[in-house]
């Protein structure tokens, strides 16, 4: 789907609307479904997430998209001014409300309700770390997977339930995305990330510690902690102990030296602690990953 600008994406939506299959009927099983809406003051355009239906044991979500106009979202005390390029995530039922407010001229929009039960599971989990409302970039994966569902849903219908769970797990995995990169922007984060795997790989075969990774950047080890959690949503022990496994990795495809030289080399205390936390991460042995990697 080619990028669009807004105004000629709200008239895309419009015409996809307007032309949709009338007679389609949506059971108790459908798992997507969505519309286009355009709405003014004088419409009294309000929902209160508690009074809207739904079952607390079978929750859904809205996932709505603004084309044009504003509109407001409120949800745990925090009003939220939802503009074109802006969509929230509500759970229903919760304690939330979006409405139109007078001093709005209008408020267009895209909507989709979800209602995998995994996939609301996880975005309402997701949502307490990133948040409900998300700035959504125009040529990211997250819009094109959204406005393809929104078609899909009006157009063709998906063939079967296995192609409209797989839609609901898409829009899952880029909404996680982009509320990970929109919470920790990628300069920022990579910048970061690169300095502290060239860190790691420069102390080896010494495992090196977070004590003196934060005496590099002039901070305790507490502050430290806190700020590469702030810029990357990492503990920075993990990521370096991450490091040393993907080196770990690469002399297990790549050598032929036995699993206690790989130890030595990557900074482990011996071969069964190494083991130890390779299994964990990749739920197998070292010999197995490098059997399968070698193909013998």
């Amino acid at each position: 789907m080619k990028v669009m600008g807004f105004a000629e994406r709200e008239v895309w939506a419009r015409s996809i609307f307007e032309a949709r299959d009338q007679k389609r009927v949506y059971g108790p099983e459908t798992l997507i479904v969505g519309g286009y809406e355009r709405r003014r003051s004088a419409d009294g355009y309000y929902w209160d997430g508690q009074k809207r239906g739904g079952d607390a044991a079978y929750p859904f979500l809205v996932f709505q998209y603004t084309l044009s106009g504003w509109g407001i979202y409120s949800e745990g005390g925090v009003s939220h001014k939802i503009e074109p390029g802006t969509a929230f995530v509500a759970t229903v039922p919760s304690a939330h409300v979006y409405h139109m407010p007078e001093e709005s001229d209008h408020w267009s929009f895209v909507y989709l309700i979800l209602t995998q039960p995994y996939v609301t599971q996880r975005i309402t989990e997701r949502k307490k770390t990133f948040g409900t409302v998300l700035a959504i970039p125009d040529d990211g994966a997250l819009l094109t997977r959204f406005l393809a569902a929104f078609e899909t849903v009006h157009t063709t219908g998906y063939r079967d339930r296995f192609a409209e769970e797989q839609a609901s797990f898409d829009l899952l995995v880029e909404y996680e995305r982009a509320a990970h990169h929109a919470a920790y922007p990628r300069p920022a984060r990579e910048k970061l990330l690169d300095e502290v795997r060239a860190f790691a790989l420069a102390r080896l075969p010494e495992s090196g510690d977070v004590a003196q990774l934060s005496e590099t950047y002039g901070m305790s080890r507490s502050g430290f902690s806190h700020h590469f959690r702030d810029v990357t949503g990492l503990a920075p022990a993990g990521f370096l102990r991450q490091v040393r496994l993907e080196e770990a990795t690469r002399l297990l495809i790549h050598s032929d030296l036995k699993l206690e030289a790989i130890a030595a080399n990557t900074g482990f205390a011996n071969a069964n602690d190494l083991c130890k936390v390779f299994r964990r991460y990749f739920h197998l042995s070292p010999g197995e990953f490098r059997r399968q990697m070698r193909g013998v």
